[in-house]
């Protein structure tokens, strides 16, 4: 019997209820879509755990999760940038250009083969997206009070995420030969402590988010 209750799934879990919880009465359309996202995260994680334990082979489940994974993000990444500029002529080539690795990936390589060309690229965007938001939110003159900025917050766990599991993924092989427990490696903690800064981040970004909708009512 598979143990459900891993680091990464609690964390997951938590930050899907705080979204439920914060988000859900938001005008904003993008931000209430993270409840969607989320929720699929948390599926294609139990699920995903469940097949590794009887079939061993759970990567044509990531490499569907992998498509909602991008559009979710290019999407709340859009969303953000869209509040300084016009981020049509960068978010829809950005977005092409995964679709076509996507594509390209998929069909030669299979299903069965995670997709790692593809999410690397996207990874890759994801960091110059984030950067980019940055160097907008530096640029303008509106003062933003960045404790209690969702969009801040939100960026800053897309960007450390996405940033340190790249050169995780690029170091990958080095970084497995390190034991750090009888039967875990190196990669085991970082990928788990990453995930826990992810979704608390964005737990904290969505709190934000809340008390900012509540205090405009």
């Amino acid at each position: 019997m598979p143990n459900f209750f891993t680091v990464s799934i609690i964390a997951e879990v938590i930050c899907f209820l705080v979204a439920v919880t914060c988000l859900l009465k938001t005008p904003n359309l993008v931000w209430r879509s993270m409840i969607i996202y989320l929720f699929l995260t948390c599926i294609t994680e139990i699920w995903g755990l469940y097949i590794a334990k009887h079939t061993q082979n759970n990567h044509w489940l990531y490499n569907i999760f992998l498509f909602f994974e991008a559009g979710f993000t290019f999407m709340m990444l859009g969303n953000l940038l869209g509040k300084y500029i016009n981020c049509k002529p960068i978010i829809v080539p950005g977005f092409a250009i995964f679709l076509v690795i996507y594509i390209f990936g998929i069909t030669d390589r299979g299903f069965f083969f995670y997709n790692y060309a593809a999410y690397t690229i996207m990874s890759v965007m994801f960091v110059l997206y984030s950067l980019y938001y940055y160097y907008l939110l530096l640029k303008d003159d509106l003062y933003v009070d960045l404790k209690h900025s969702p969009e801040f917050w939100w960026v800053a766990g897309t960007l450390l995420f996405y940033f340190a599991n790249t050169g995780c993924n690029i170091f990958y092989d080095k970084l497995y030969t390190i034991m750090i427990s009888p039967k875990h490696h190196l990669t085991y903690f970082i990928f788990k402590a990453l995930n826990v800064i992810l979704y608390g981040c964005w737990s904290y970004a969505f709190i934000c988010k809340k008390w900012l909708t509540t205090s405009e009512a």
